[in-house]
Protein backbone atom coordinates (compact mmCIF):
# COMPACT_ATOMS: atom_id res chain seq x y z
CA UNK A 1 0.00 0.00 0.00
CA UNK A 2 2.91 2.70 0.85
CA UNK A 3 5.50 0.81 -0.76
CA UNK A 4 7.57 1.46 2.13
CA UNK A 5 11.17 0.61 1.59
CA UNK A 6 13.24 -1.11 4.45
CA UNK A 7 16.35 -3.56 4.93
CA UNK A 8 14.76 -5.09 8.31
CA UNK A 9 12.03 -4.92 11.46
CA UNK A 10 12.45 -5.79 14.77
CA UNK A 11 9.26 -5.46 17.00
CA UNK A 12 9.61 -5.53 21.01
CA UNK A 13 6.36 -6.10 23.12
CA UNK A 14 5.63 -5.83 26.80
CA UNK A 15 2.63 -7.34 28.11
CA UNK A 16 0.72 -6.33 31.31
CA UNK A 17 -1.38 -9.54 32.71
CA UNK A 18 -3.83 -9.44 35.86
CA UNK A 19 -4.47 -12.66 37.83
CA UNK A 20 -7.90 -11.90 39.13
CA UNK A 21 -9.90 -11.93 36.82
CA UNK A 22 -7.08 -13.64 34.37
CA UNK A 23 -6.68 -11.03 31.34
CA UNK A 24 -4.33 -9.05 29.70
CA UNK A 25 -4.08 -5.55 30.88
CA UNK A 26 -2.01 -3.76 28.16
CA UNK A 27 0.43 -4.26 25.64
CA UNK A 28 3.19 -1.54 24.79
CA UNK A 29 5.15 -2.52 21.52
CA UNK A 30 8.30 -0.57 20.20
CA UNK A 31 8.62 -0.70 16.64
CA UNK A 32 12.34 -0.62 15.01
CA UNK A 33 12.52 -0.32 11.50
CA UNK A 34 15.74 -0.22 9.46
CA UNK A 35 15.32 1.86 6.38
CA UNK A 36 16.10 4.94 4.76
CA UNK A 37 12.81 6.09 4.10
CA UNK A 38 12.16 10.23 5.40
CA UNK A 39 10.76 10.67 8.90
CA UNK A 40 7.73 11.70 7.60
CA UNK A 41 7.50 7.91 6.10
CA UNK A 42 8.22 6.63 8.55
CA UNK A 43 5.48 8.18 10.82
CA UNK A 44 2.95 7.85 7.71
CA UNK A 45 3.82 3.68 8.71
CA UNK A 46 3.08 4.00 12.48
CA UNK A 47 -0.41 5.54 11.76
CA UNK A 48 -1.23 3.24 9.00
CA UNK A 49 0.06 -0.11 11.32
CA UNK A 50 -3.08 -0.20 13.64
CA UNK A 51 -6.02 1.53 10.91
CA UNK A 52 -5.08 -1.77 8.10
CA UNK A 53 -3.44 -4.87 10.12
CA UNK A 54 -5.77 -7.40 11.63
CA UNK A 55 -3.29 -8.34 14.74
CA UNK A 56 -3.55 -5.12 15.81
CA UNK A 57 -6.65 -3.99 15.49
CA UNK A 58 -7.52 -7.32 17.03
CA UNK A 59 -6.03 -6.63 20.20
CA UNK A 60 -6.61 -2.84 20.32
CA UNK A 61 -10.72 -4.46 21.10
CA UNK A 62 -9.91 -6.01 23.81
CA UNK A 63 -6.95 -4.40 25.65
CA UNK A 64 -4.82 -0.94 25.81
CA UNK A 65 -2.42 -1.08 22.85
CA UNK A 66 0.07 1.68 22.88
CA UNK A 67 3.47 1.75 20.99
CA UNK A 68 6.19 3.78 19.13
CA UNK A 69 7.93 3.33 15.98
CA UNK A 70 11.68 3.95 15.42
CA UNK A 71 14.40 3.87 12.87
CA UNK A 72 17.30 1.46 13.54
CA UNK A 73 20.67 3.17 14.42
Amino acid sequence: MLEFQLRGVEVRLDGVRQDAPQMIVSVEYEIIVDTNESDQRLALLHTNIPKYRTISNTISAATRLKGTIRRNK
